[in-house]
């Protein structure tokens, strides 16, 4: 057997045997594993700790010394992402890798009431190399350009914009009429969940215009869910309305209509309100408001379940239009905008803090055209990031629609990753890193497992994204 092979067996070895040690319920006797307190005269050292690459939900055991023996004293961090830390013998502890920290990770370690990432840590000077595998699957849909509800191997959709609720349903704004109808430009509103195999209209919402009709179209521009209440909410197209879906009322779409109020410290905002144009919206359900940003660069909070709204920040740049909207749940109070293709927000990220919005708006990425750059957030590069959604962990996925990629920004690391997709190149192809397309992905939802979704706008499908 050759050295290297040695190493990584007796690696494994070495792992299994201390993971069952620390989930030997606390029996030293039987185990022999001499359990030593933290000192806090003393300083917390790092030596190493193996394996030295894996994924997430992986084992890892690091090696020092002055840990302690209490796991909810103890912090460890891959780069910025924090690590659930299950045991420790004081020179030994087990933890658990987390979801998405980067490819090269810096470990580091803090023992002790409030420690934090940096001010309080030790760092390991040997890197953890983490792997990801991601591959993407059709929920429904076969390309056809119309939405016929049903068994899911059967169903074709229309896809626009979408979320997952917190019990998997999926909930598709659609266009472009129905199978049987009699106006093939009607839009709407389907549910599909996986687990009962079917996806059911829930409501017609109307003519839609899309470049073939002149009516005004009620299409759903924004639709986000509640993962507390199970409530959707969703910005109706070209006008100062929305609606509220209640699951106890089966979903029914229900028609409400804004009434702005003054801002007590902007009442000159009073004189400049916008009338219509104003169609993404997102929600915090942290705060229980909307967000929407009109072309006009006015940003409005409403209350969705009053209808209530107020400006509470007016952008300098104006005659543009942002797409996606979204918060990020480790920090609700920070609010995020895509920009579309034209205008001076164009294949932007743009950032506004709700604690201080007259100070704070901000382009995230390079202040450049359309183009295509992974790396820090500073530097990197879009082509009309059309949607964007956070999962619950802080990470955001981005369907950078002129690109054809799902893409992804961490706010805690600054870094912008491909997470799949050919740069460039639109298609339709199922598979992992290699052979996966897209093409015009128009909205993405994240359920509470971390699975991402795809509205494939240009290929009629629904995709799936799994991500290991």
């Amino acid at each position: 057997m050759s050295k290297f092979r040695t190493k990584v067996l007796n690696s494994i070895i070495s792992c299994l045997c201390a993971i069952y040690a620390f989930q030997a319920c606390g029996d030293d006797e039987s185990t022999g594993i001499v359990r030593i307190p933290y000192d806090p005269s003393q300083p917390v050292k790092v030596t190493k700790f193996f394996p030295d690459s894996g994924r997430i939900r992986d084992k890892v055991i690091l090696e020092g010394t002055n840990f302690g023996t209490d796991p909810s004293k103890i912090r460890v961090w891959f780069n910025n992402k924090q690590a659930a830390v299950i045991g420790s013998t004081g020179e030994q502890l087990y933890a658990i890798v987390p979801r998405m920290p980067g490819d090269t990770c810096t470990v580091a370690i803090a023992v002790g009431d409030g420690t934090q990432l940096g001010r309080d840590s030790v760092v390991f000077e040997q890197k953890f190399k983490y792997s990801i595998t991601v591959s993407v699957t059709t929920v429904c849909g076969d390309g056809t350009t119309i939405n016929r509800p049903g068994a899911l191997e059967q169903a074709q959709i229309a896809p626009f914009q979408m979320d997952v609720d917190q019990n998997g349903n999926i909930f598709v704004g659609v266009e472009l009429g129905f199978a049987g109808g009699a106006n093939k430009i009607d839009c709407g509103l389907v549910r599909i969940n996986e687990e009962e195999n079917t996806m059911e209209l829930i409501s017609n919402l109307g003519n839609s215009n899309n470049g073939t009709s002149t009516i005004q179209e009620p299409r759903l521009e924004g639709l986000n869910a509640d993962k507390f209440t199970g409530k959707l909410y969703a910005k109706q197209r070209a006008a100062l309305s929305y609606v509220v879906i209640d699951p106890s009322e089966h979903w029914v779409p229900r028609l409400k209509n804004w009434s702005f109020k003054t801002n007590p410290k902007h009442p000159e905002y009073d004189n400049d309100r916008p009338t219509v144009t104003g169609s993404y919206m997102g929600y915090n359900m942290f705060n229980k408001k909307c967000y929407t940003r009109f072309s006009s660069g006015h940003i409005a909070e409403i209350d969705p379940e009053t209808g209530e709204g107020m400006i509470i920040f007016k952008t300098p740049q104006i005659s543009c239009t942002t797409i996606g909207v979204d918060v990020d749940p480790k920090h609700p109070n920070m609010i995020y905008f895509s920009g579309y293709n034209s205008g001076s927000v164009a294949h932007g990220i743009w950032r506004l803090d709700l604690n201080d919005p007259d100070n704070s708006w901000t382009r995230l990425n390079a202040p450049t055209s359309s183009g295509y750059r992974d790396g820090p957030i500073e530097q990197a590069m879009f082509n009309t990031p059309y949607g964007l959604r956070f999962d619950m962990d802080g990470l955001m996925y981005i369907s950078d629609q002129g690109n054809s990629l799902i893409r992804s920004y961490d706010p805690e690391t600054g870094l912008v990753s491909t997470v799949l997709g050919i740069p460039g190149q639109p298609g339709f192809a199922n598979g992992g890193r290699e052979e996966a397309k897209f093409n015009g992905a128009t909205s993405v939802g994240v359920d509470l497992n971390g699975n991402v979704y795809v509205a494939d706008r240009s290929n009629r499908r629904i995709r799936k994204l799994a991500i290991e």
